[in-house]
């Protein structure tokens, strides 16, 4: 169970590295991720708590931001323009400003009940992107489609 558990977090680390780092982006939404992986592994019933946990069981560091071009929170590295980690609160390896949430969030389980809220819907609707273009959530962009295939490859999945 282990090794297939690491399927989940190999995905959505080059997943992420793919869109943060290589391509300069901010974040995506966690219904992107949770639906990418998802799509892409065996792990159907994915979840928000999943990807959370493994965040801190990897101690992959991530930047939860509010992004005004899609007006949602996104999941990201960070970037030079971002405050210094010092000005975020953070548990483990997961940064946020308490200014993007409604909710204190004093640990996981408050911050996968707040992106749950937010989130959950659209990963059961299977609305996994959201278009820039029409602010309308969709089932996945073409350039989320795109980044599938060349992460798979990378990862030498057909």
């Amino acid at each position: 169970m282990k090794k297939n558990k690491k399927q989940s977090a190999l995905f959505w680390i080059e997943y992420l590295n793919l869109y943060c780092i290589e391509k300069g982006q901010t974040g995506m939404t966690v219904s992107n991720i949770v639906g990418s992986v998802r799509l892409n592994t065996i792990f159907k019933k994915y979840s928000i708590n999943d990807f959370l946990t493994e965040i801190l069981i990897e101690d992959y560091e991530l930047l939860i931001s509010n992004c005004p071009d899609i007006e949602e929170l996104v999941v990201g590295k960070f970037k030079n323009w971002n405050a210094p980690k010092k000005y975020f609160q953070s548990f483990g390896t997961i940064y946020f400003s308490k200014s993007d949430f409604q909710t204190k969030i004093m640990g996981l389980r408050d911050l996968t009940l707040e992106l749950e809220k937010r989130y959950q819907i659209r990963i059961e609707n299977k609305t996994y992107s959201k278009d820039e273009g029409s602010n309308s959530w969709i089932f996945l962009s073409d350039e989320d489609k795109q980044n599938h295939l060349l992460v798979n490859e990378k990862l030498g999945v057909k």
